[in-house]
């Protein structure tokens, strides 16, 4: 190998998840954080007019909560 070539099994770092951290961070998340325990909800399912259950932490929600989600 001469001075110039680089080395194929070296690990390239990536900036991926690094970005998505910072997002969160700076509240620029497009995903609120659940009220009773902060995690970011993705889903909030409803299954009656009184039964909320944030995603994907599972907290349940009040009529309330899921409405401002």
């Amino acid at each position: 190998m001469t001075d110039g070539d680089s080395d194929a099994s070296e690990p390239v770092a990536t900036d991926a998840s690094t970005d998505a951290d910072d997002a969160a961070s700076d509240g620029h998340s497009s995903f609120p954080p659940c009220p009773h325990c902060d995690d970011r909800v993705v889903t909030v399912t409803s299954r009656g007019p009184m039964t909320h259950v944030a995603g994907p932490c599972g907290c349940r929600l009040t009529p309330g909560e899921a409405r401002r989600l």
